[in-house]
């Protein structure tokens, strides 16, 4: 090549560098702020989630060790003391729900054939060490010092019985004293009202869904409008259910994803959304991808649901991926959950 070509093609080469440049600057976007970190002070649970979720993925995959590999995965949380109080207690409960999958199924089991009783699935289980319809005792964790005292029913009547002291002397009775009319009794309960200590608070109905909230939220880094970051519930849905529409059957499992004060759902969800689960009562497992519906808070907040076919019995769950608003796409941390389904 020629000196003369070569500074020609030199000279070409800086003007369309030169020229690219000043192009470039003249018209680049400004950049689109980045978004709020999370906050480990805000989410003391977050390190437990972000730990467990990947373990619940990786029994997901080999269910026959889906026990042992969650417990081993909680027991490096739950025996941590530098780890947060939340991440410790999520740990533990994670820990809970494994060791005796099949009590669990049976507490679901005995609330399905209750049937009508709304309050069935709250079964009575004594603390250790007590004998069963032998022994009076509290339900475990609660505080004596705030139990409540004897019943002013029973106690009147003792009370009544006491003889009087000679200090005490009872008084003359006024020679115009007037008897004391007998006291009416007390009206009863109105007709289908019921009472006592397992009442059914108001509003509660035998047909009421059993859902159950996932262990932790979920945070979407800089998913709000305003590049702030949101909060996620998730929760699930033991069939056979009527919510969400079309509602889980029996031995199925809904999950609802709602990431609140976001706006609507975007029509197409550019990455999934994804819930992994395995039913350590029967070593079944599998995933599926939550999607919007547009029957389903439209206008928001985006809510994304599944409905799986789980089985009956313990399950474990999780839920990660993203969000595809009608604004943002956004990341989710990952949340993870327990379902008695019967």
């Amino acid at each position: 090549m020629s000196t003369r070509t070569l500074f020609a093609t030199t000279a070409i080469a800086m003007g369309s560098s030169a020229a690219l440049l000043f192009s470039g600057v003249s018209t680049a976007d400004p950049s689109a702020p980045l978004p709020l970190p999370i906050d480990g002070l805000a989410a003391p649970g977050l390190p437990a989630v972000q730990s467990l979720s990947p373990a619940i993925q990786q029994a997901a995959a080999d269910p026959s060790n889906a026990a042992s590999m969650l417990m081993a995965a909680a027991a490096a949380f739950a025996g941590n003391q530098s780890a947060p109080s939340d991440s410790q207690g999520l740990a533990s409960a994670v820990s809970q729900f494994v060791s005796d999958p099949a009590a669990a199924a049976v507490i679901s089991k005995q609330a399905a054939v209750a049937g009508s009783d709304p309050l069935a699935s709250n079964a009575h289980i004594p603390a250790p060490g007590v004998i069963p319809g032998a022994e009076a005792h509290l339900l475990p964790g609660v505080d004596p010092s705030h139990a409540v005292g004897p019943d002013p029913a029973t106690a009147a009547p003792l009370a009544a019985a006491a003889p009087a002291t000679p200090d005490t002397p009872a008084a003359a009775a006024a020679p115009d004293a007037v008897p004391v009319a007998a006291s009416s009794p007390a009206p009863g309960p109105a007709a289908g009202a019921t009472t006592g200590p397992n009442t059914a608070p108001p509003g509660y109905a035998p047909d009421t869904p059993p859902t159950q909230d996932f262990m932790y939220p979920s945070i979407g880094n800089g998913c709000l409008a305003d590049g702030g970051n949101a909060l996620a519930t998730a929760i699930s849905v033991a069939g056979p259910a009527n919510i969400p529409v079309p509602g889980p059957g029996p031995s199925q499992t809904a999950y609802v994803f709602t990431a609140v004060g976001t706006s609507g759902p975007a029509d197409v969800q550019k990455l999934p959304l994804n819930v992994t689960w395995v039913n350590l009562t029967t070593g079944k497992s599998g995933s599926a991808t939550l999607k919007p519906r547009s029957d389903i808070n439209p206008q928001g907040p985006t809510t994304l649901t599944a409905v799986v076919d789980t089985g009956s019995g313990s399950i474990m769950s999780t839920i990660f991926g993203q969000v595809t608003t009608t604004d943002k796409q956004c990341q989710f941390m990952p949340t993870i959950g327990s379902t008695v389904v019967p």
